[in-house]
């Protein structure tokens, strides 16, 4: 071996034991903050973490892109930042749940060693027997080690989220749309709750499912956590919400070719200012952005069977349109509208296949409505999937019959679509206007005969308008595309026509279209990066793009900042 290689691989294991070892005390933490077997956990776990990372290095190429790990600055800060911000309000933030007491930092510290050396050795004891090359040609290992950025990244923002989430849910208050109208202390007692039976808020027809998929999982993970509901909740929530930037990593990924592409796009989700927002604060639209960007990444994937190599047309065809419709009724499971988001994606992806579209609705039609018989036996408190039930929701429209009212929802609907979802506004803060003493957060505020909406100031501004420049550049772009190229993006279109759908539902229907953000930011950063992909290997173009990922997180971080503040005379323990 060189002495290049030798410093290679010496730097390579100087990496694994400090992800290792960051991951691990993060870890040890949180299932520790629920459980008293620390000693375990901390002589466990550092090196399992250990001995994974070196079997991903193993598999990995010697070559090392730097920008790819440069790229993961942005979501590097956005974390420090968060923790950093949770940690400054301590009546707020459950500290013990991320960061374990200072007495036993040594204890940890002592263990994670012989932890590390234990894995260190039984690597080296693998190696001489050549366990680890097979090992390193496992599709398993394989696909870890060609994902390694994405599940970084993902981890970041994991923690980013679950950080978050210990510090605005505000367990043991009643907070029901006082932040951009979501309903966190419902969900969170709904998925606390010991049993179906202690579930006393409705729970609408417009999520038929919704308590079959979220309630078993936090379940499952209450497991792990000592029977913890209410941690077992935040992780989940915060787990799906870091799942939507590694398929949003994936997706485009394929799409470009390009990791750090894929790394400033995928950061770009994850820190708007909705996914801040949706994906640590308990509500149910980011289960929606999750099935959602997982039908899209079943619509794009390639069904190969292992066992007899490539299927035949016909077998794979009908894998494909099984995964497709067990997406779709997650999908519709969770929010009934988005069924209509998949008929387009569907529709924009395989135009000539109406036939085989029109079966995929009522498969997800027909099983939704089963499961919904299902949710509704087991949960006395769900509404069933009735026209009855539905047409109720008119209950929520958005009040447009009068022209100043529909001009004022037009252009709320409007920047909610194009600018607030990614770039926090300065929010209106009501109490007396409402004739409440909590703080109710709003983009917009209605007086008599007045319908006024959220504004920006300082580098706010700035941001928001620069955002407005790059979006205009994509859409430029794309018809440039559009016109010269064949064939023709039309899936990049399905897109564009997702958030034209969202612009036109929440037009008339919900309160503060800040809480169904996820179900349109999604499509909207997948069309700018479908439609710059053919620049994916531009450098300029990703470091402009993270230029204004800084300035992005640094006013969204701003807005949780003012949150904290504002709440922590009102909800601070």
């Amino acid at each position: 071996m060189n002495t290049t290689s030798l410093n290679r691989n010496i730097f390579r294991f100087v990496i694994a034991w400090l992800l290792a070892s960051i991951a691990a005390y993060f870890v040890v933490s949180f299932l520790s903050n629920v459980s008293s077997n620390f000693i375990f956990f901390s002589l466990t776990i550092p090196g399992l973490f250990m001995f994974v990372i070196l079997i991903i290095n193993n598999a990995t190429s010697e070559k090392i892109d730097w920008l790819n790990f440069f790229v993961l600055t942005p979501a590097l800060g956005l974390t420090v930042a968060a923790l950093w911000l949770c940690s400054s309000f301590p009546t707020l933030f459950i500290h013990s749940a991320l960061f374990m007491e200072d007495t036993s930092l040594p204890a940890f510290a002592g263990l994670a060693v012989v932890s590390d050396l234990l894995a260190a050795g039984l690597w080296s004891a693998w190696t001489r027997r050549g366990v680890t090359e097979r090992l390193r040609a496992h599709r398993i290992v394989r696909f870890i080690a060609d994902h390694q950025i994405g599940f970084i990244l993902a981890g970041l923002f994991l923690l980013t989220y679950l950080a978050l989430a210990e510090t605005i849910n505000f367990p043991g208050h009643r907070t029901l749309d006082q932040y951009y109208d979501l309903d966190i202390s419902a969900w969170l007692a709904r998925l606390t709750a010991d049993s179906p039976a202690d579930i006393t808020d409705a729970i609408r027809a417009v999520h038929p499912a919704v308590m079959l998929f979220l309630r078993p999982l936090v379940g499952l993970a209450s497991l792990l956590l000592n029977g913890d509901r209410m941690q077992a909740t935040f992780l989940v929530h915060a787990l799906t919400a870091a799942a939507c930037v590694f398929l949003t990593w994936r997706i485009v990924l394929r799409i470009s070719g390009n990791k750090s592409y894929a790394t400033v796009f995928a950061t770009l989700l994850g820190a708007t200012a909705s996914h801040l927002l949706l994906g640590s604060m308990l509500e149910t639209y980011i289960y929606s952005a999750f099935a959602l960007l997982l039908f899209i990444e079943v619509l794009q994937m390639q069904v190969v069977d292992e066992t007899f190599g490539q299927t035949s047309a016909e077998t794979k065809s009908r894998a494909e349109q099984a995964r497709t419709v067990l997406a779709g009724i997650l999908v519709f499971g969770i929010t009934v509208t988005n069924i209509v988001q998949t008929g387009i994606l569907y529709f924009f992806q395989s135009p000539r296949q109406i036939k085989r579209i029109v079966i995929y609705g009522i498969l997800v039609v027909a099983s939704v409505f089963l499961l919904n018989l299902l949710q509704v036996t087991v949960y006395p408190a769900a509404d069933p999937l009735t026209p009855e039930q539905l047409l109720g929701e008119k209950n929520y429209n958005s009040g447009i019959e009068s022209s100043w009212k529909l001009r004022g929802r037009t252009i709320l609907t409007t920047r909610s679509i194009v600018m607030y979802a990614i770039v926090a506004p300065t929010p209106y803060i009501l109490t007396e206007e409402l004739g409440m003493t909590a703080p109710n957060f709003r983009t917009f505020e209605i007086t008599v005969g007045e319908f006024h909406v959220a504004g920006y100031s300082g580098l706010a501004d700035v941001t928001a308008k620069l955002w407005l420049l790059i979006l205009a550049a994509a859409l430029g772009f794309f018809a440039w595309r559009w016109l010269k190229e064949s064939p023709r993006p039309l899936f990049t279109l399905g897109l564009l026509a997702c958030v034209g759908f969202n612009f036109a539902l929440h037009l008339v229907y919900g309160d503060d279209p800040m809480l169904y953000s996820p179900d349109w930011v999604y499509a909207l950063v997948l069309f700018m990066a479908f439609t710059f992909a053919p620049l994916a290997n531009r450098k300029w173009i990703q470091l402009a793009l993270i230029g204004f990922l800084v300035l992005m997180i640094f006013v969204n971080v701003g807005l949780l900042a003012q949150i904290m503040s504002v709440s922590a005379p009102v909800y601070g323990r």
